[in-house]
């Protein structure tokens, strides 16, 4: 295994976070016994054997244990983070980019509102530079329930909101779009927050500060003793990250003896998974995580039809809520429990409820083409006397100790909750981290702001600029140096190729470029620039980098065939009318121009 590269606190971080970071990564204050690996970002695959030691280690590279990830290393911890796939792979990479005010569960769930409104101004305050403060409504119309929303007000008024009855008339100006039969209408302090750009900036402080992140990194077990877990077993897996995730669905993975981080805490934070991760400990710890999968669709609209997000006034269901994002409109969601190991997509039925649902609150979405569907997984948690699946799960986020009522001690899962209310998650899990360990170490995320980072901070030279080469190494790739000023890696989303190619250096891969920069998320869906992404990874020396250059045609035929996947995947559930020519545009295409098949547009029909 090559050895990381220790990188640099970023230039774009203020004083005050430069010199946190750098205490934090020095970690005199915890004592902890820090490894003597530095920090930073690694892909691994199978024929990597991984042996390093840390204070925690987390499992999960969502929303969730990338919070975590942040909050220890704060404190000074020695942290290591494994996901099997990539960064927000599975429910945070899939929800509707909505940072809640605690109004959709004022009337059903007061201490999710509670905490959704605390974290709501707490995010805004520490992560502006991510957050769109577009206001939210909620808006009630004929068939919704009259007597609900002096339920809701009351509820409102109990965690401390005060919704803003909106005139009419106002409304209208304001949304010109929405139903002229709305009845009712409030202001909440909804707003929209950019999940993937979150994510990416918190885990590249976190590395630039010391911790080490590992993704395509499969725990396999637990490393115990009489006194409880010490640590995980772990392999590396090869291929995409739908590759990676489709293997450890089927239970497949490499046959080398797995390598092994030895830590005093694991911490289980894989969402809908943590059941299935806590069960390679025993059935008991298994039986302490009630948590259950819940499929949530989603749909959406080529453009930003509202300009605030729009909520049903009705208690939580299916479709109530439009979300502005960027250049389009999500609308969704729908909720479906789902048994086994599986990620089911959209089904049609529930994107004809989503349509139907929607169109009621904003009719001019007749006008406007659906341009693509998909679906995540909720970790929902199970019991207490509440309905175990569906609407009637709790939002509510568990902590659990194993080692408290157990022999597992150690041994912590953190799990359910919302987007919104990762930090808080994050707190409490590191609060009882900090206790396991013997540590006092104070909780800083509430007052740190995160920067927003285009980019890894040890990736030299601004993104507008190429990255300096070897240029004979160049040559002999057969990649010629070209001039990128000006050039697009991606015209409908405006993303630059020198950008890209800097993502591509730091060892990102396409999906991970996608999320951070909307690459092939524009209205051709990567019809036109996929074919362009070869030229660009060729240039970049991919899988190598362009100062390193080992370019492989099968390792880039593969990962553009995984890209077009993910985007044609999302087309199918809408292929109809303009989205179907344009599945069958996107395989003629590729068949022109790579002389490849594609699935896109095996199923368009007209309608």
């Amino acid at each position: 295994m090559q050895p990381l590269e220790r990188p640099k606190v970023p230039a774009s971080a203020g004083r005050a976070e430069r010199k946190l970071l750098r205490q934090a990564s020095r970690s005199p204050k915890t004592g902890a016994r820090r490894s003597s690996q530095p920090g930073g970002i690694r892909w691994l695959s199978s024929s990597d054997t991984l042996l390093d030691h840390a204070d925690v280690v987390i499992i999960g590279g969502g929303i969730t244990g990338v919070g975590l990830l942040w909050d220890l290393t704060l404190r000074g911890f020695d942290v290591i983070l494994l996901e099997q796939a990539g960064l927000g792979a599975g429910t945070s990479g899939a929800f509707h980019g909505l940072l809640h005010s605690g109004a959709r569960y004022a009337g059903t769930e007061s201490r999710t509102a509670a905490k959704c409104l605390a974290e709501n101004r707490i995010l805004k305050s520490i992560a502006r530079p991510f957050i769109r403060d577009t206001g939210g409504l909620f808006v009630r119309l004929p068939e919704d329930d009259a007597s609900w929303e002096k339920t809701w007000l009351a509820g409102c008024r109990a965690v401390g909101l005060r919704p803003k009855k909106v005139a009419l008339d106002d409304l209208r100006e304001a949304e010109p779009n929405l139903s002229p039969d709305i009845l009712a209408a409030y202001r909440v302090p909804d707003a929209a927050i950019d999940g993937f750009g979150l994510l990416w900036s918190l885990l590249w402080l976190s590395a630039d500060a010391g911790a080490r992140v590992f993704f395509r990194a499969r725990v396999t077990g637990f490393l115990t003793d009489e006194a409880g877990v010490r640590g995980v077993r772990v392999v590396g897996l090869d291929g995409a990250e739908e590759a990676a995730g489709a293997a450890v669905a089927e239970g497949r993975g490499p046959a080398l003896e797995p390598g092994e981080i030895v830590a005093p805490v694991v911490v289980n934070a894989t969402g809908p998974w943590a059941k299935d991760t806590a069960a390679l400990a025993g059935p008991a710890a298994a039986a302490a995580v009630p948590v259950e999968r819940d499929k949530g669709s989603l749909l959406i609209f080529a453009e930003r039809v509202v300009s605030s997000v729009v909520n049903r006034l009705r208690p939580p269901g299916d479709g109530d809520i439009l979300v502005p994002h960027g250049p389009v409109t999500i609308a969704g969601t729908t909720s479906a429990p789902v048994v086994g190991a599986g990620r089911p997509g959209p089904t049609p039925q529930e994107i004809e409820l989503i349509l139907t649902q929607s169109r009621a609150v904003l009719p001019a979405l007749d006008t406007v083409p659906p341009l693509r569907a998909y679906a995540g997984l909720r970790p929902l948690l199970a019991g207490q006397g509440e309905p175990s699946v569906g609407r009637g799960a709790g939002r509510d986020f568990l902590l659990v100790d194993h080692g408290r009522d157990g022999k597992l001690a150690g041994l912590v899962t953190v799990a359910g909750g919302k987007f919104t209310t990762f930090r808080a998650m994050a707190e409490e899990a590191g609060n009882l981290v900090a206790e396991l360990l013997g540590k006092t170490a104070a909780c800083r995320t509430a007052e740190v702001g995160i920067p927003r980072l285009r980019r890894q901070p040890d990736a030299s030279g601004l993104a507008a600029t190429p990255e300096p080469v070897d240029k004979a190494g160049r040559a002999a790739a057969g990649a010629p140096e070209r001039d990128l000023s000006g050039a697009f890696a991606c015209e409908c989303e405006l993303v630059d190729l020198a950008h890209l190619l800097s993502l591509l250096d730091s060892g990102l891969k396409l999906s991970d470029a996608r999320c951070l920069t909307r690459l092939g998320m524009g209205s051709c869906q990567g019809a036109f620039c996929a074919n362009r992404l070869a030229g660009a990874m060729w240039q970049a020396g991919w899988p190598g980098t362009r100062r390193r250059p080992h370019t492989g045609e099968g390792a880039i035929a593969a990962e553009l065939a995984a890209f077009r996947r993910a985007r044609t995947a999302g087309l199918r559930a809408v292929e109809w009318g303009n989205q179907a020519r344009l599945g069958v545009l996107a395989q003629a295409l590729n068949q022109l121009t790579l002389g490849e098949a594609d699935e896109a547009g095996k199923g368009a029909t007209r309608r």
